[in-house]
């Protein structure tokens, strides 16, 4: 009875620590996207981006933002065989963001870089490039919220 009890005790007092994930509540944000304009770059990142930012493009109460943005995107030849073949690539995005918002004018930039290797059907060497871009984007739009944040509570 003794050693129930105390593990019964135990366990209360673990539950009852208030322990709760980062990020695991969503958390109302408090400004929106009014416009974001990609002057130039790769077309597939910035459709990704954008769509990725769909959730920010609401008019909510709060501060919003007009953002343009320049995408530099590289694809360039890490390693070769000894015929000259490309076995590895880099993948290089750097992109500008201009913030403006109010009285707020803020340049943000971010970098993203992927390793993939060359394959023998350019089908799939296309299909896992965009993939990577994909993944890359949702990078890059996390990293900009919350910059966006940081302006926002400034």
């Amino acid at each position: 009875m003794k050693k129930t009890s105390i593990i019964f005790l135990i366990l209360l007092l673990i539950e009852g620590c208030g322990y709760a994930p980062m990020y695991s509540k969503n958390q109302k944000v408090d400004f929106y996207i009014q416009s974001i304009a990609f002057d130039d770059g790769d077309r597939d990142l910035a459709n990704f981006i954008k769509a990725n930012l769909n959730n920010y493009f609401s008019k909510n109460t709060g501060e919003s933002f007009i953002i343009n943005a320049k995408i530099q995107y590289q694809k360039t030849a890490v390693s070769k065989t000894a015929e000259a073949v490309t076995e590895e690539y880099n993948l290089t995005s750097a992109i500008s963001f201009q913030v403006k918002s109010g009285n707020v004018n803020k340049l943000i930039n971010i970098t993203e870089t992927s390793k993939i290797d060359n394959f023998n059907d350019e089908f799939e060497e296309r299909e896992y490039e965009l993939t990577t871009k994909r993944s890359m984007a949702r990078s890059i739009t996390s990293k900009l919220i919350m910059q966006l944040a940081r302006i926002n509570v400034n």
